[in-house]
């Protein structure tokens, strides 16, 4: 049972990783652009929207973390390292997102590639 669930798995991967190729093929083709660029420019869209979750889970947890200390009463000094580890994660989860979002305007320069065609890139899944 669990080879053919792994199996179904591995087609569902294939298949989609197919059409995101056959996507940015057509892509390529009807805007001229080189394949590996726009796959480059795929993965940094899927790189950015994981990091963009992150930074969405650290705020949440930062924000947990102060509504609880404050219904407790127990908002302190003490606590302050905590609370600046975390925001000092979220700037670094920030930074990570600027220097992949330079990354794309590099490509796209340099290809000539617009905004809205960027913005037709699927983000790659793997």
């Amino acid at each position: 049972m669990e080879e053919k669930s792994t199996e179904k798995l591995s087609q569902v991967i294939s298949s989609t990783a197919q059409k995101i190729g056959e996507t940015l093929s057509q892509l390529a083709q009807k805007i001229g652009k080189e394949t590996g660029k726009l796959a480059k420019i795929a993965s940094l869209k899927a790189e950015i929207f994981k990091l963009q979750n992150d930074r969405r889970g650290k705020l949440e947890e930062l924000g947990e973390k102060l509504l609880k200390l404050y219904k407790e009463n127990s908002l302190a000094v003490v606590n302050l390292e905590f609370f600046k580890d975390m925001i000092d994660a979220i700037l670094n989860i920030e930074k990570e997102i600027d220097a992949k979002n330079i990354e794309i305007k590099k490509i796209q320069e340099e290809e000539k590639i617009s905004d809205e065609e960027v913005s037709q890139i699927p983000m790659s899944q793997g």
